[in-house]
């Protein structure tokens, strides 16, 4: 080896061993993989939050509605939805729906048994539902209930926004040519819609305005 290569190595080894700057270095690339880390965490644990606010404000509409022991009209059930957007924080999409259904055959079925609707009403955002839509959508959420039980059924709405979204939706193609997207589940735009079922504490019933067979 002459002189020249020698010379040429030793400088490359000093390059090598010199450290100065390196945390300067460092930092440029681990920073916005930390911060990447840190605001999906964040917003990991924002979603599990805003998931259990909304359940729980179902939980309080639905207690309400149970200690109920005189009849309720439509300015009532407004009042329960504002007080349910002010426990989630929701926007004008925010909705309630109340049905109340009773079992009257075949009670200790869920196959068999036969559920009829005493009333279904709703806030603004949403209609209240037909008989065969409640057995449709509501019967699967609904206990077995013995003959001539009343049960009061609570839908809850509410949309969320995360406060970060992470940047990896995206787009392609699978073997049949389908478009498919890679989303973050929960992690992005989302609308939590809960279902709770109580039964009247204090009366047969939760009576609706002007209806005839509540005294």
């Amino acid at each position: 080896m002459n002189v020249h290569d020698r010379t040429k190595t030793s400088t490359w080894h000093r390059f090598l061993a010199d450290e100065d700057a390196s945390l300067s270095v460092e930092l440029v690339l681990i920073l916005p993989l930390l911060l990447w880390g840190f605001l999906t965490v964040i917003t990991v644990f924002d979603v599990f939050r805003a998931r259990t606010v909304a359940l729980k404000a179902n939980y309080a509409i639905s207690d309400l509605l149970s200690r109920e022991n005189t009849e309720i009209d439509g300015a009532y059930l407004t009042g329960a939805m504002n007080v349910f957007k002010y426990l989630t924080q929701g926007n004008s999409n925010t909705w309630v729906r109340v049905t109340q259904v009773v079992c009257s055959a075949d009670c200790i079925s869920d196959d068999e048994r036969v559920l009829d609707m005493d009333w279904s009403e709703s806030t603004d955002g949403v209609s209240g539902l037909e008989e065969e839509e409640m057995r449709t959508s509501l019967a699967k959420f609904i206990p077995l209930l013995p003959a001539g039980q009343y049960a009061i059924v609570v839908e809850t709405s509410v949309d969320y926004s995360p406060p970060f979204l992470p940047p990896l939706d995206f787009i392609y193609y699978n073997d049949k040519g389908e478009r498919k997207k890679v989303s973050w589940g929960y992690m992005k735009h989302n609308t939590f819609v809960d279902t709770v079922v109580t039964e009247p504490r204090f009366g047969p019933k939760l009576c609706w305005q002007g209806q005839s067979d509540c005294g």
